[in-house]
């Protein structure tokens, strides 16, 4: 039955391949093969440059700089997004009555478009007079500043992702079997020891999946900064994909194009990897 059923599999699956192959994976193989390639702006090969690209990434004080942002910014995002979403989703996690309120209202960030959401957030926070400084009683310049630019930064995309995320982490709660809630009641546990002792543990490879969702999101993005700071103020919220947009389309830079899609490439294979490895172990 299994070696019959086999061939339709495959080919359910020939048109998911024939996608990836053409828009990803001969692309990646492209790029990387490139990188260590001399490329003009017509995409004519020049020579052989080794990793003389690679060398020239790191010696480009901008690279380095959106490297830097790019870590600060996932240092901030992650822990954040994964909080305020764990927290969202264990307050829902018990379907009720009026539950499907706070669940609308919960994914009812992923019905609006990035860019519509990186507008209305460039309004909320423009200038001394804006709408979060009358609300918080403040004066910040919060897109004009570093610090502030970065925390509108992280605010957005918490926005960004938080539907999704809320709706894959609340789902993990309400799958876990009910036998084992009850029998855990039974045994004394509750409120914050039934949490953290059963029902956290038993989804930690779902938490585990959003955390990865949000460092790839962290890593790639580049969007929300077009719209919301441009890069600003002083490159304070270049990250690495923007800087790769400024140098790829805007300049025309084929060495670093292909030299930062390459690094990126394999820094997720790797990430991807180490990621695969600890939820193997973890089981």
């Amino acid at each position: 039955m299994k070696k019959r059923n086999e061939p339709k599999a495959y080919l359910y699956l020939a048109p998911a391949i024939l996608i990836a192959a053409v828009f990803w994976w001969f692309p990646a193989a492209k790029g990387l093969v490139e990188s260590f390639l001399k490329v003009n702006q017509a995409g004519k090969v020049l020579g052989f440059a080794g990793f003389s690209n690679y060398m020239m990434l790191f010696r480009d004080k901008a690279f380095l700089n959106s490297l830097s942002v790019t870590l600060r910014f996932i240092l901030l995002f992650v822990p954040v997004n994964t909080l305020i979403t764990l927290l969202a989703a264990s307050l829902t996690r018990r379907p009720s009555r009026f539950s499907s309120i706070p669940e609308y209202i919960f994914f009812s960030p992923v019905a609006i478009s990035l860019s519509a959401y990186s507008l209305l957030m460039k309004e909320i926070f423009r200038g001394t007079a804006s709408v979060a400084n009358r609300l918080l009683g403040t004066g910040s310049g919060w897109i004009t500043e570093p610090a502030g630019a970065m925390a509108t930064l992280v605010i957005l995309g918490v926005f960004l992702d938080f539907g999704l995320d809320y709706m894959i982490l609340m789902c993990a709660f309400r799958s876990i079997d009910r036998n084992v809630i009850e029998a855990a009641r039974m045994d004394g546990a509750g409120g914050w020891r039934l949490f953290f002792q059963i029902e956290l543990p038993l989804i930690r490879e779902t938490v585990s999946a959003t955390v990865f969702l949000a460092l790839k999101d962290a890593i790639l993005i580049s969007a929300p900064i077009m719209i919301l700071t441009e890069g600003g103020p002083y490159r304070s919220t270049e990250t690495l994909m923007f800087y790769y947009y400024i140098e790829a389309f805007k300049s025309g830079n084929r060495a670093v194009q292909n030299a930062l899609s390459s690094l990126v490439l394999i820094v997720a294979t790797v990430a991807m990897a180490v990621f695969g490895s600890l939820r193997r172990r973890a089981r």
